[in-house]
């Protein structure tokens, strides 16, 4: 008996440690949350609420005006186009299950939401969207950014999809008058939130259990509120920011400029460095090119949150705390349960030592352009696969749950299959496999015939998690060497890992798990791999009316006698045969530009 109740003491103190870890994680998160800046048209106006955990939805205003349309509530909001809906109904008749927790699993995922908040037109729009994967058995953090132009389904009822981008989900749910016939869960105080939770779980195939969403002042006024952070700028740039947080006050752009090194920031600082992204007209500059991409943006908001961490954790930092705990309160709308301040400072010094991991789904792995519905021919991002299903990125995304580190190497490693057994067909065959296990693959290609398989590695030597993990899932045990004796037809220096296959080795076959749940991005895409934009049809020319010119009479005029009582009518003045009226060119009216 005393056995089973040192046991029963011995578990329950586990997990009370355990939850300690997930509130210090959770907790942690939310404070350095800051990082996550939307890039577009913010406004730092934000009305006070009770509670961080009961923020009120907004109230439909009745009127004696007309309702407006479905399209216009939803540009209201911000969104570029209206929704296209796909009315095909679903295989099955029961709603989309969204994935839950395993029984047991300590790790947990976290949905944190970057906005502008205030009243202008998409003050809303989710234009900074992170996935945070927690484990806190191994205390470990994994970001990964998704990004706002992504073209996904939005299952309101759970059974027809909605189609646009994805920074749309949390503005429309928080207007209860889009998409009436949603499920109850997506309404009231935390609807919005368990939307976007939501939609993004069903995109990447795990569980995401919680929300947070931060609004730009809120960003400001954190950074301020620990007297500013200090930011080792790995690589200076020249880059565009917008003049007003609101496009409709001041729609110009001024020069934001960073120098490497270290340097020191306030909020409105840090808000230029985490959000510039628009490139100076006529710059060349391949730093610049490349500091305007979203996954740099996304490593710099990785910079601010580990320097606003690091400040937060000098000697006097926590003394800021109920500080910030106030500001959150403002400008923080969670799910989670926030514990008193004394819990909330114990729970924070357990998360000094947890490593953190970064990585993001862009074009440069798992994504590609795409040219929106017509006639608006927006800008889109979707997955890359023939298919255009999220498959590959939801594999890709569950190796990131169960082993981060090895997940974002994958991530960054582009892995090209050889053709080197003389058969042809066999590297697009592996290819497609290593796709569907969520590998970021090349085009196979094809080199001499030999027999042994090998990897040759051009990544410098980073990518030897993905060789060991590949080596597991091909059931081999095959050789690294160095870039060098790579064929011509890839670059050295690249991050590829080039997977040679040999003769012994015709007969592969790789075990690829069905995923019959993941949602497709092509409904409604005029283009796959490029974005045209929209070009307004050329006018027809106005021809104007161009007199003839005067021909001479070909009659020589008599001078009359004084006195002979001659008329005008007499001698007619020389005209054109049948001369039709001279028409008066219309004024054509040129169009004033919009901005």
């Amino acid at each position: 008996m005393s056995r089973s109740r040192a046991a029963s003491r011995s578990r329950a103190s586990s997990g009370l440690r355990r939850d300690r870890i997930v509130r210090s994680a959770c907790l942690g998160l939310l404070t350095y949350a800051l990082g996550l800046i939307p890039f577009y048209f913010f406004t730092p106006v934000h009305a006070s609420v009770e509670t961080l955990l009961a923020r009120p939805m907004p109230t439909a205003v009745r009127s004696a005006t007309p309702t407006p349309s479905t399209a216009q509530r939803e540009k209201n909001a911000g969104a570029e186009l209206p929704s296209l809906v796909d009315t095909t109904p679903l295989p099955v008749a029961s709603a989309t299950p969204v994935p839950t927790p395993v029984p047991g699993d300590s790790r947990f995922a976290f949905l944190l939401l970057g906005y502008g908040g205030g009243n202008h037109q998409g003050g809303y729009l989710t234009d900074s969207v992170m996935v945070v994967i927690a484990d806190p058995n191994h205390k470990t953090i994994t970001l990964l950014s998704l990004p706002r132009d992504a073209w996904v389904p939005l299952l309101f009822n759970g059974k027809t999809a909605a189609y646009n981008k994805l920074n749309t989900a949390y503005a429309f749910a928080r207007d209860p008058t889009l998409f009436p016939d949603r499920l109850d869960k997506y309404g009231g105080d935390h609807g919005a939130g368990t939307f976007a939770m939501d939609t993004v779980s069903n995109l990447l195939g795990i569980p995401v259990t919680y929300y947070a969403t931060l609004d730009f002042d809120g960003f400001r006024q954190m950074i301020d509120a620990v007297g500013g952070i200090d930011v080792d700028v790995p690589e200076g740039f020249t880059l565009l920011y917008p003049r007003n947080d609101d496009a409709s006050v001041d729609a110009s752009w001024m020069t934001v400029r960073f120098q490497n090194g270290l340097q020191h920031m306030d909020g409105e600082r840090a808000i230029e460095y985490a959000r510039a992204r628009e490139t100076l007209a006529n710059d060349t500059s391949a730093n610049d090119l490349n500091q305007g991409s979203d996954f740099a943006r996304s490593q710099r908001q990785r910079l601010i949150i580990e320097a606003f961490k690091n400040r937060l954790f000098q000697p006097g930092g926590l003394v800021h705390l109920p500080q910030l705990i106030g500001i959150a309160g403002q400008h923080v709308d969670t799910n989670y349960a926030v514990p008193a301040m004394t819990q909330f400072t114990k729970l924070l010094l357990d998360w000094k030592d947890v490593k953190i991991f970064q990585t993001a789904v862009t074009q440069d792995n798992y994504l590609e352009q795409g040219t929106g519905p017509s006639p608006e021919n927006t800008y889109l991002l979707v997955p890359s696969s023939t298919d255009h299903s999220w498959a590959q990125i939801r594999a890709f995304t569950r190796r990131l749950w169960n082993d981060p580190a090895t997940g974002v190497a994958i991530a960054a490693t582009n892995v090209v299959v050889e053709n080197d057994t003389g058969v042809p067909g066999v590297a697009g065959h592996v290819a497609d496999d290593l796709m569907q296990l969520g590998y970021n693959v090349g085009v196979p290609i094809t080199g001499p015939l030999q027999r042994q398989s090998q990897f040759v590695d051009q990544t410098d030597g980073t990518a030897t998690l993905v060789a060991k993990q590949l080596d597991h899932d091909l059931g081999l045990d095959l050789a690294m060497t160095a870039a060098p004796n790579v064929s011509d037809t890839t670059d050295a220096g690249s991050n590829q890992l080039v997977l040679e296959l040999g003769s012994d080795d015709v007969a592969l076959k790789l075990t690829v798990p069905p995923d019959n749940a993941a949602p497709f991005s092509d409904y409604g895409v005029q283009n796959f791999g490029q974005w045209v934009p929209y070009s307004p049809p050329t006018p027809t020319p106005v021809r104007r009316y161009t007199p003839p010119p005067e021909r001479p009479s070909s009659k020589t005029a008599t001078p009359t006698p004084a006195g002979s009582g001659s008329t005008e009518a007499d001698h007619p003045t020389a005209t054109p045969e049948n001369a039709s009226p001279r028409p008066t060119a219309t004024p054509i009216r040129k169009k004033s530009r919009h901005r």
